[in-house]
């Protein structure tokens, strides 16, 4: 009876520290439908369909090269092509979402500070002044691409979540 009972405890045991050790995942690496910080173009638009609005490409003083905006209902990337491998395809370098139809790794606006905490562990918080919301910010660990996925939260529910690359 004993050894049911331990071996019972056991896989309890080890059930929850794998579903807890695999909760967590990387600020950096946060896609939105399958898009992530580095998704070309292309790969947004065969995604998430035709944007609302496709922003003109513009001249980037930055990293040298363009940039330009893709809006959807809800959602907006920002790319640029100059750091890329032919310095003329578009990559996203920050996103903006600010509806529940988009998931950013499981994660949703009108989700609770709760599942944020599961997917993502720890924050760092601080307050929007524009919003008065609570800013969950989760710094990127890659010193070669620095940068940060912020989670917005009013009165307990996330109400917008951005993630983007500082390129300068």
């Amino acid at each position: 009876m004993k050894m049911t009972t331990m071996g019972t405890l056991g896989l309890v045991w080890a059930v929850f520290a794998g579903t807890a050790g695999g909760q967590t995942a990387n600020p950096a690496k946060l896609k939105v439908n399958g898009i992530g910080l580095d998704s070309t173009y292309s790969q947004v638009v065969k995604a998430l369909g035709k944007p609302i609005s496709d922003g003109k490409p513009s001249k980037e003083e930055c990293i040298g090269g363009r940039e330009k905006s893709l809006k959807f209902d809800g959602a907006t990337f920002y790319l640029m092509d100059g750091d890329s491998a032919n310095r003329k395809t578009f990559e996203v370098k920050s996103f903006d979402i600010t509806s529940s139809k988009y998931s950013v790794s499981g994660i949703k606006v009108g989700d609770t500070e709760l599942s944020v905490r599961r997917r993502l562990g720890t924050k760092f918080e601080k307050q929007d002044a524009e919003t008065g919301a609570d800013v969950w910010s989760y710094e990127f660990a890659d010193e070669n691409n620095p940068g940060s996925t912020n989670v917005y939260i009013s009165k307990g529910k996330v109400i917008k979540i951005t993630s983007g690359y500082m390129v300068c």
